[in-house]
Order: C-alpha cells, then structure tokens, then sequence
C-alpha cells in the first residue's frame, strides 16, 4: 500500500480530537458510546463483537434494515453493501454470481447450464453457520432475521470453507422465552402477493419454539410477445416470476445460564418463469458468415430454417451474396426472422421479449442442523451438525430468441452435504488474550448431476438432416456425478499489548478431496452409415430419437471426451474417474490500536485459497482440472464513531490491495471438436477466421491466470444531523486488472479473440459503486392525523459501467452506468390499532438498467459467435426490474 494512502488514512483517524464526543455513559447498551448510532454485534470472529472493533471492512444490518432498504434476497445486498456486485446467471434466475472485491464465481458452463460440484464459490454463504456451497436456490426471501453482515476480503481462518473475495452470513431469529410473534401482508403491481409471519412459543421454562414461514408470489416482469402465426401457437408467459415458499422451525433447549441446544429446520421451495433476453438491436461486422456478407451471421436472415418444435421459418432476404443482401422476403414464414423480430421489441418497449420455450426453473431446499453451546468459565464449546438436500431442474433456451435451436435441460437429481464444526473460544492471561480454535469438516456429492444440451445451427438451412454441421446434436452429461470433501483446523488469538493496542494472529490448514465421474456423451441425429462414417469414433444406432415431439431416424452416438490431442475416445473407453487432493495453510495478520474512545485504525493481511476443481464439462483433460488460487490481502483502515457541531457521525474507511495468484478464469473458446466447414474439411483457425466453419459451439473451459492485482477503497458514513434525520452514504472504488494472463487454445478449440495474452486487461466489475439513504422521522400523528409514527426512506444505488477488455465485441456491446431510486414510507402502530402500514415505490425513475454477461459486455446472438470480432449480430441485454409499488400492512404481538 503507498505512503500517501497510509497519510491519508493518518490524517482521517487524527482529525477527530477536535470534535466533541459523547458521554459513553449515557449510551445504552444497544448504541455506541456515541448517542443515537448503533451498535450492530456480529460474529465474524466466532464470538460475539461490536462490528466498530472488528479490523476488517464489514457491511452489518438487521431485519427492520433489510425491509427499510427493499433487501428482499441475497442478490439485492448488492445494492447497500460495497464493492459487492451479485447477480443471477445469464440463463438461471434461482443461481447467483456473487462477487467481492472482484472475486467472482464462475458462470455456469455451456451457456448458463449446470456447473455440478466442479468449482467452490470465490465467496461463501452461510445461513444460521450452515455452508451453502452451491450457488442455486439463493434467490429464496430474507424474512425473519437477526443479521446479515458481508465481510470483505479473503477468509482464510475461521469462517467455515476458505474463500478467497469474503463471506455472506445470516441468521435467523432463535426462539426465546417470552411469546409473540409477527403477521405481515403484501401486495403490489406485476401480481406480487406476500405473506409471511412468526410464532414464539416457550413451550416450558426451558424449552422455546420458534416458527416463520413465507410466501411470496410475482408475476414476471417482462412481457413475452411470442406467437407462431402459422400454427397459432403462443408463449405469454413472463420472464422473471417466481412462487417461493419457505418455512424456518426452530426448537431450543436451554436447561440454564451455560448450556443450550438448538435444533433447526429450514425448509423450502422455488418456481420460476426464468430469465430471458430483451433484443435492444442489431450491428453489422465485416467477417463473412459462410461465404456470404457479415450480416448473414444472423439467424434466418439469408438462410431459412425449420426449428426442433417444426416451426418453419423463411429468410428475410431472397437474394444474399458475398458483398450485399436485398428482396425483402413477403413471406408470412419470415414473421419470427430476429431482423423482424428485434423491430417488433421496440414498438413493445423495453421490459419485452419474443421468446418460444421460457426458462422453467423449479427447486426444492432442506437443511437440517443442530447446535450445542456449552460455557465452561472462561471457556466456551460450539458443536454444530448440519444436513443440506435439494432438487433442482429447469431449462435454459435460445437466449430469449423466437425460435428453438438451442436447448439446455439441467438439474441436480439428489444433492447431498453433511457439516461438522467444533469451535471453542476462551481467555487467558486475565483476559487480556482472547483465543478461538476449532475443527471444520465439509462433504457434499451429487450423483448424475450434468445436463442435456439440444443444439440446432440454424446456419444449416433445414431441419436437422443427416448432413454434416447439419444435425442435431445432444451433448449429454446427465451420468457425471462428483464428490467432494473439506477437511481444517484452525486458530487465532487476539493480544492486547495495552489497553488500546490489540495484535491478532491465525492459521488454518485446508485439505481438499475432489472426485469426477465424467461419462459425457455426443449424439447426432438425423444419422446414417454414410454420416457416421465421418464421425470419429462414432457408433451407429437405426433406432429413431425423439425431441419435442419430432423423431428423428438413425443415431451416432460418440464420446464427450478427447485425449490430450484433441481427438475423440473410443465410446468403449469415454468413463474417467478422476481424483484430485489440494492443501494449503492460510493465515491473518492484524494489529488495531484506539486512538481515542470511539476511533480505532488497523491494518490487517490476510492469505486466502480456493480450491482445484475439475470441470466435469470441459472437453479436452487440458482443461478439465484448475489448479487452487490464491490471494494477499493488505488492508488498512479506520472506524470512528465521534460527533462534529454536537451531530453524531460514523465514519468508516478501508483501503485494500490484493494478489491473486493462479486465478481460475473461465476463457470462452470456440469448440470445433464436431466441426466442419462449408465444403466438409474441419475447421481450422483460418477457416473460422473467414467464418466458413460449420457446428462450433462456445465452452466456457478453465485456465489458471498467472497473476493478478486489485486496488480498492471503502467508505461507509452515517451522520444524525437532527433526532428526526438520518443520512447514510457508502461506497467503493475498485481497479483490478490480470498482470500476467496469457493462454495457448488447447486442441479442440480455437481462439476467437484475435490474441492470447489478456495480461493488463480487466476483471470485469463495476469500478465505481454508491448508495445513499435519508431516512425522515416525521414523529407520531403527522398532521394531526392518526398515523402512528411516520418514518420516510429515500435510498439511491448508482454503479459505473462494467469494466471490460472490448477488444473482441462491437462497440455497442459496452454496458452503461445507471441510478435506481426507492421510495419507501412507514407508519408504526397506524390509527392507533397496533397495525404497522407501509408503502414503497422501487425503481422510481422506471430506469432502463441490463445485467452483463460473465465477462462484463452486452450479450449477441448468435451465441456461436459472440466475442468473435468484427461478425454480426443482435444486441441484447436482460432487464432489470421496472418501477414497482406496493403496500405492505403487519402487526405485532
């Protein structure tokens, strides 16, 4: 970290004195010793502390925070936390991409399908300390909570799995002693109807039970105009709906004042319309696309076809050359040609598709956990036990397009992962040394877990024919199953050297055990002899295959799998089992001093891991396994809570750079392993170059960059300036950037972005994020009217555009920056009758906002050529929510 960031830091710590400080005192136990901030306790530490004295950057709110803020799901903190960025995949609304401090999970492989148990998250979840190790069915409601805090910043010693960006954890309410228990309706535009409550009931002196359940309902918000004129066939369903229920039940048994056992249930279930795409337009490149003009890259435009539901489609142009295209096509059968198509979304708006088959997602979530917690004088034992089970399946097809050519059918028959956790905590030295230790074990499998993908070029200009780069083709990885287990000891101790200077020190010794069954198959269909003659290591079958209600004649079924040269197994020899062990020690660093009551400084470091993975998708065994990534992380930073002009004032800053070694980067790359050209040789570099390759497809495979730096800074501040006003203001700014990134295609892949060293380009995140909230306090009865207090919420979220290396996209590909502003108004106890009434607007300006792909540009079908330079395509992007408003009634008692 340069000088002048440690002065900087120096000067903000030291320029408090002048100001007057409140009486610590006079501040109950609740607040900080600065009247009228609040004291939010967590638990980064595995014990419980004042988030103002953990030297580390956290993000801490409660329920009543979430609710204020419209924090309804994980995905939303992105929006109050900084330098977080979460987002649904590209074609899973129930799966997301979480990503702190520019450490990102990977998108799922093959275009938004199933990425099993191959890679851990870059940052982990946890919920009431259970390890939610996949990223599907996060998108489930926060209701009921104690706390949320995000901690930035690799988490190498004591929380759960070794990450390397942070660590999501939240926790629901434990049950007590004393009944009550809550009620709470609500209803808005786009069919959003809620209801959600909790029970609290001491069952004896001893024992409390504790229930919450949800149910939230919402109609998608983008409307799908898609019909087939000539069959009358029509899809209105909307992308982005959701049915969630969810039930939390908790059983604790606290016999005295040094021993409690929790049991807890948390049961729940999710389906979704799915996520779709909105045609924003189309550019034009110079590439050819198979011996024509580059705008004939899109499909139907010179070339007609005939989907995998029957549905034929004619070109839009009659007459296509090398240089031009020109007769407009009269045709009725051109209706849903993309041209026609993405001309047809403008009239609709923005919030609108066109597309055939929605992406149904449907999933179902148990997780069973026990946890014993016994105080032994200064000592302190945590046992905790956890069971976590779920089902999900859905589809993802043709990239919001009105037609079906490319289908993914993904699920998790049966996933399965146990948990075990000793943590002890104590003192020593007359408190003066506070120690944690503690054993972590983690395994999770997930048998017959891959995906079906149904891939049609419409490049072929037919039906699927028994003709090469012609046919159907099914890439089956549904008998892929995988297992992996996590063994850590870890521990950490806290010195203080004097009252106001503390030093901290951890390890933790992580063993990994990765094991792969890959069993990928090829199917093409139509096939004949003659067909399956071309095809390497091909095994013929007479007998008929059948999608969406079409057979097709004959099969040549081939292995999913090439040797190290690129060339397809005999099927006979196509099963690898594949075992993999990585370990690693992690350690922490930190040294926190008082400059004064209220005002602490700190710099910590701290090493993080994540682990190898195989990924049971990939094609070539080049890039089936990822070594394990690693990360330093210096950070420095101070927390003050301290008062200017008598106006309370909490400050917090933190300034980081991180090293990132061996970085796991999923590259996409075209794979040609089925490939031909326009006149039948394979496809080679040159012939794809010249767009005369017919049957590639993009595989997202796994390279490990050599190296990367991220630099950022934090800023978190609160100010009373009256008792009915408060202001809150964070944000961040972030600069991370691979050093040392350059990669050789393996064989059976080719490169499409004119160049293989990345070194000095981006990750891609926003570089620049912000949030502000005033909350008004208009006091009880405004007006005189009966309306119980009277609290108004104003929060704004504004991120820069998405830093990107644009050197293979068209220009127009660039995402934009963009500002969503909510609304919210509250009334506790309304009329005098207990009840507490609020209303909200989200998305007040009705801003036009797009999610980016993985690598931070705007999508373009087709997908087969998108980040290939200089080709055709049509713009697109997935919307993000519309204005919404709603009303929400709750009562207490």
């Amino acid at each position: 970290m340069s000088k002048s960031l440690v002065l900087a830091l120096l000067i903000t710590g030291f320029a408090g004195p002048a100001f007057a400080q409140a009486d610590a005192a006079s501040a109950p136990d609740d607040t900080s010793h600065v009247v009228g901030l609040e004291k939010v306790v967590v638990t980064a530490r595995k014990r419980e502390e004042d988030q103002q004295v953990v030297p580390i950057s956290i993000t801490a709110l409660n329920q009543a925070d979430l609710d204020k803020l419209n924090v309804r799901t994980i995905e939303d903190l992105k929006y109050v936390s900084p330098s977080v960025y979460i987002a649904p995949t590209t074609f899973r609304q129930d799966t997301l991409n979480i990503t702190i401090r520019g450490q990102r999970n990977f998108d799922a492989p093959s275009g938004g399908g199933n990425p099993g148990l191959g890679f851990d998250t870059a940052s982990a979840v946890y919920k009431d300390g259970v390890y939610y190790a996949r990223a599907i069915g996060l998108t489930g409601s926060l209701f009921d909570l104690d706390t949320v805090a995000v901690l930035k910043g690799p988490q190498g010693t004591l929380v759960g799995r070794n990450t390397t960006g942070g660590a999501i954890l939240y926790n629901s309410r434990d049950p007590g002693p004393d009944f009550g228990g809550y009620v709470q309706a609500t209803v808005g535009d786009y069919g959003r109807a809620g209801l959600q409550g909790a029970v609290n009931m001491p069952l004896s002196d001893t024992l409390f039970f504790r229930v919450a359940l949800n149910s939230e309902n919402q109609k998608g918000y983008i409307a799908n105009f898609f019909k087939d004129p000539t069959t009358g066939r029509t899809n209105t369903q909307p992308a982005f709906g959701s049915k969630k229920l969810a039930g939390v039940f908790s059983l604790k048994w606290q016999p005295d004042d040094t021993f409690s056992f929790l049991l807890r249930a948390d049961i729940a279930s999710e389906h979704d319309t799915g996520s779709t795409y909105h045609d924003l337009g189309t550019f034009t490149g110079t590439v050819p696309s198979a011996g024509k003009t580059s705008i004939c890259n899109i499909p139907a435009t010179c070339v007609g076809f005939t989907d995998l539901r029957g549905q034929v489609i004619a070109p839009f142009y009659l007459t296509s050359t090398a240089t031009s295209v020109s007769n407009p096509n009269p045709s009725p059968l051109t209706y849903n040609t993309l041209l026609n198509s993405v001309a047809r979304e403008q009239s609709y708006g923005f919030w609108s598709t066109e597309q055939d088959v929605s992406n149904l997602v449907a999933g179902h979530y148990q997780t069973w956990s026990g946890t014993a917690n016994k105080s032994l004088g200064d000592i302190d034992v945590r046992l905790m036990g956890a069971y976590r089970t779920f089902t999900n399946t859905g589809t993802a097809v043709s990239r919001g397009q009105p037609f079906e050519t490319n289908t993914y059918v993904y699920r998790y028959p049966r996933y399965e992962s146990w948990q075990s956790e000793l943590t002890v905590n104590g003192k020593a030295l007359a408190g003066k040394l506070q120690w944690t230790t503690g054993l972590f074990y983690f395994n999770e499998r997930s048998p017959n877990d891959g995906g079906l993908l149904y891939l049609f070029l419409p490049s072929a200009g037919s039906a699927p024919t028994a003709a090469a780069g012609k046919q159907l083709t099914i890439t089956d990885w549904s008998h892929n199953s995988e297992e992996n287990s996590s063994y850590a000891a870890y521990a950490q101790a806290t010195y203080s050297i004097t009252q106001d200077t503390r030093f901290t020190a951890g390890v933790r010794y992580t063993y990994d055990e990765r094991f792969a069954h890959i069993a990928t198959q090829t199917i093409r269909t139509p096939a004949t002899p003659a067909t399956n003659a071309t095809a390497v290591n091909g095994v013929f079958s007479p007998d008929g295959f059948t999608f969406e209600g079409i057979t097709y004649a004959g099969t040549t079924t081939s292995c999913g799998l090439t040797n190290a040269n690129g060339v397809i197994r005999p099927l006979s020899q196509c099963p690898v089992d594949l075992n993999r062990s990585f370990h690693k020690p992690t350690w922490t660093l930190a040294l926190d001093h008082d400059l004064w009551d209220g005002t602490m400084i700190y710099g910590t470091m701290r090493s993080g891991y994540r682990s190898g993975a195989i990924n049971t998708q990939a094609v070539n065994p080049a890039v089936i396994v990822a070594q394990p990534e690693q990360v330093q992380d210096y950070e420095i930073g101070v927390k003050s809570d301290w008062s200017l002009a008598g106006v309370p004032l909490r400050t917090n800053l933190a300034l980081y750079e991180t090293a990132y070694h061996n970085i796991q980067v999923q590259q996409s790359l075209p794979n040609v392993t089925l490939a031909t050209t326009v006149s039948g040789v394979p496809c080679d570099q040159t012939q794809f170059n010249a767009g005369n390759c017919l049957g590639t497809f993009n595989d997202n495979v796994t390279l490990n960059a050599k190296a990367a730096k991220i630099y950022g800074v934090e800023w978190e501040i609160t100010a009373l300036p009256t008792d009915w006003l408060t202001l809150n203001a964070s944000g961040s700014y972030i600069d991370p950037r691979y050093t040392d990134f350059t990669f050789t295609p393996p064989p059976g892949y080719l490169q499409p972005t004119g160049t293989t060293n990345l070194s000095g380009t981006p990750i891609p995140v926003p570089a620049w994020q912000t949030n502000e909230t005033a909350t008004v306090n208009f006091g009880s009865d405004l007006a005189g009217l009966p309306l119980g207090d009277t609290v108004f919420t104003a929060h704004y979220y504004w991120q820069s555009r998405y830093l990107a290396d644009l050197r293979a996209f068209n220009p127009s590909q660039r995402t934009f920056a963009y500002g969503l502003l909510n609304f919210r108004l509250e009334f506790t106890d309304a009329g005098h009758t207990g009840a507490d009434l609020a209303l909200f607007m989200n998305n007040v300006a009705n801003t036009e906002a797009c999610l980016p792909e993985y690598n931070g540009v705007l999508n373009s079908a087709p997908n087969g050529t998108f980040g290939v330079a200089n080709t055709s395509g049509v713009l697109q992007c997935i919307p993000l929510p519309p204005r919404m408003t709603g009303v929400t009634l709750g009562y207490k008692f």
